[in-house]
């Protein structure tokens, strides 16, 4: 409470330091005009600053929630904050069952021909029978493999714009059945971070683009067969389209046998196991289980014997995805050898990626045998 002294020599004084500033300045303004005048009247003057106060305390008073008020108004978007945030989308996994089957009759693969009247010179192709490729499927970047054929040419040799050789394919493509199925392009700042955060990687490594290119769109055709995955892809100068046919790596080297191993790892201290799984998974394939048998022969005939299991890759696609999948097979073999009876002391596994190649990953042959399972002797 403010404490006002009437001093009739020197006017009116405050001595309480929560005034309000309006009553401070009063007081200034009182004491300065009272100097010349007569006691009597200093004394009506202090009487009426006295009676003043309670006013202006009140009015100080019926102020004073004003911030908080405002602090109510700044509260109020919160809510239509939390609705955003709620209501911002989330990265959903492409659904391949989503697709509709195609009931039309596939013409032979590669399924698309070149551009009318483009000389033989002008056509540049790369053909594998067996390899992996990206494709963007949603906002996601997927591994798919099996048989792949890409096809370039520029546009101009072909006396096509950007625009008609895209139109051009698109139309053959869905004819055929073909749904469009990527909702991001390679340049997309999400999918650049989440894989890697190099967009020339993506473009050049993963999606095997021989150009920086301005329209992407990747095509699924689903049949009863088979799954075939086309992307086209365009700049302002050249077309290239990429034909995927899903399909499982046929088998071309026999696994080995318990005896082979034996010998191998008396020999050198190692051997490399070709065992199946599926694609850019840890799931062992029906022949990748006949060699896990042989491995688990190997270990009942000799009953000493501890092996170290290692996952390889090629050095196709993320390497961190590629380390943790080469780890995972690793494990997959393992835990199946507990379950035919091995002792858990005699086994360890771990995956080394693409860290350790055998061969020139620049070929499908070199990546076939980088992509293996090593059993190590262990002392």
């Amino acid at each position: 409470m403010a404490i006002i002294l009437p001093i009739y020599n020197i006017g009116i004084l405050s001595i309480s330091p929560v005034f309000p500033e309006q009553i401070r300045l009063l007081s200034l303004v009182m004491i300065s005009a009272c100097q010349n005048m007569s006691p009597k009247f200093k004394l009506a003057l202090g009487l009426t600053l006295c009676l003043s106060i309670p006013l202006l305390g009140c009015k100080r008073n019926s102020e004073t929630p004003q911030p908080q008020a405002a602090a109510a108004v700044s509260a109020a978007p919160a809510p239509a904050l939390a609705a955003a945030a709620a209501s911002k989308p989330t990265k959903a996994v492409f659904d391949i069952d989503s697709i509709p089957l195609s009931s039309v009759v596939l013409p032979p693969f590669p399924y698309l021909d070149w551009p009318q009247g483009l000389a033989d010179g002008d056509r540049f192709s790369d053909k594998s029978a067996f390899d992996r490729a990206y494709v963007i499927a949603g906002d996601q970047l997927q591994a798919v493999e099996g048989r792949i054929e890409s096809r370039r040419f520029r546009n101009s040799d072909a006396q096509l714009s950007q625009l008609a050789a895209q139109r051009n394919y698109e139309s053959a493509i869905k004819a055929l059945g073909g749904v469009k199925v990527n909702t991001a392009l390679p340049s997309d700042p999400i999918l650049v971070a989440a894989n890697g955060g190099d967009v020339g990687d993506i473009v050049v490594n993963k999606l095997g683009l021989k150009d920086y290119v301005n329209a992407y769109d990747v095509y699924l055709i689903r049949t009863p067969e088979r799954n075939v995955w086309i992307a086209v892809t365009s700049s302002s100068t050249s077309t290239q389209i990429t034909a995927i046919e899903e399909q499982a790596m046929k088998q071309q080297v026999a696994f080995v046998t318990a005896d082979a191993m034996q010998s191998a790892l008396n020999a050198q201290g190692h051997v490399a196991l070709y065992i199946n799984f599926d694609n850019d998974k840890a799931q062992l394939k029906p022949d990748g289980l006949n060699a896990v048998d042989e491995i688990a022969k190997l270990l009942k005939q000799d009953a000493a014997l501890k092996l170290a299991i290692e996952g390889h890759t090629d050095n196709s696609g993320d390497a961190q995805h590629n380390k943790a999948l080469s780890q995972q097979r690793a494990d997959a073999v393992m835990t199946t050898l507990l379950t035919k009876g091995i002792d858990k002391g005699r086994l360890s596994a771990s995956g080394r990626g693409a860290d350790q190649p055998v061969a020139d990953n620049g070929s499908d042959q070199g990546r076939a045998k980088n992509r293996r399972v090593e059993l190590v002797k262990q002392s």
